[in-house]
């Protein structure tokens, strides 16, 4: 299998609108107790046009060192570590709090496809098979993490954005939801009572009879909106919600 692969599938991987000259290049801690391994994944990366600059340990501890005194975009964890297994440096990668940008990808060997799905299911963002490791594999690799990473952060960000807006229609419908529904029932009560007055002597002007209904018809979409945050916090909350009446007819 070659590890060679075309310059239009390598630039295919960098946005069109980002010069290749203004790209920073990532920063990639590699955890290997093996530097012949540590090596060939170097070496891989530059011959798949992919612009890292890498950090090289070789034991947990000094990842863990490393982790303390810089942040990194990109982490590979070898497996097979002695003493220590890559899940050990997972859960320190992802227990670091100056390190939740950092992607994990783990390196494990041909018979251990049981530890890389262990490992996707603790936070680790890909898998690579030693055996399997060439330029297109790697490529795939980075690019469909950062992706995801991407992704997921899209997705944290509207739930968050989410929360937020929840969190306002709560503190509003608290505060402010009742005395305005009140209002509002109060507003259309008086309508009505006019309504009808104007009904029995025919005194108002048709105009103030025209702004009269339109009013009415507004507190009424107010009333229905009002209901439907209340419906909405109620919800989100877990609680039941019965629909009140605008008021009696």
């Amino acid at each position: 299998m070659t590890n060679d692969i075309d310059e239009e599938t390598i630039s295919s991987t960098v946005p069109e609108e980002v010069p290749q000259e203004a790209q920073q290049p990532l920063t990639a801690l590699t955890l290997d107790d093996d530097p012949i391994d540590r090596l060939r994944l170097i070496k891989t990366c530059k011959k798949a046009g992919l612009q890292i600059e890498f950090t090289e340990v070789a034991t947990v501890a000094d990842m863990r060192r490393e982790l303390d005194q810089n942040t990194f975009d990109i982490v590979f964890l070898d497996h097979n570590l002695g003493m220590e297994t890559g899940l050990d440096a997972l859960r320190a990668l992802i227990a670091h709090e100056d390190q939740a940008d950092a992607i994990p990808i783990m390196l494990t060997s041909v018979t251990s496809h049981h530890t890389a799905v262990e490992a996707m299911r603790n936070g680790c963002a890909d898998y690579i098979v030693k055996e399997e490791l060439t330029v297109s594999a790697l490529i795939k690799s980075v690019t469909s993490a950062i992706e995801r990473r991407i992704l997921f952060s899209a997705l944290s960000g509207a739930q968050a954005f989410q929360r937020s807006v929840g969190e306002v229609i709560e503190r509003f419908m608290l505060t402010c939801g009742p005395e305005m529904r009140e209002i509002l029932s109060k507003t259309l009560a008086t309508l009505r009572g006019l309504k009808a007055i104007e009904k029995a002597d025919q005194t108002l002007d048709p105009v103030i009879l025209s702004n009269f209904t339109l009013l009415e018809r507004g507190c009424k979409d107010l009333t229905v909106l009002v209901d439907d945050l209340v419906s909405v916090v109620a919800t989100a909350r877990g609680v039941p919600v019965r629909k009140r009446p605008l008021i009696s007819k």
